[in-house]
């Protein structure tokens, strides 16, 4: 016959609030750079197929950029 184990339930749930708690702590504190570093990925998403027909016409790979920076 098996001893029956202690409910850990209410243990696992405020281990659980404690790891969200951190979590989010952590995206806060961060947030300026998450969002500028989203901002660029946007962009590089955005403007890859420019740059493509850019490279496809012949242009080397800084003129497209300069264009854009410009």
């Amino acid at each position: 016959m098996e001893t029956p184990q202690p409910d850990k339930t209410g243990m696992h749930i405020l281990l659980k609030l404690a790891s969200l708690v951190v979590i989010l702590a952590g995206i806060h504190a961060a947030a300026d750079i998450i969002v500028q570093l989203l901002l660029a990925l946007f962009f590089a998403i955005v403007l890859n197929p420019l740059v493509t027909w850019f490279i496809r016409r012949g242009y080397n790979a800084p003129l497209p950029l300069r264009l854009w920076l410009w």
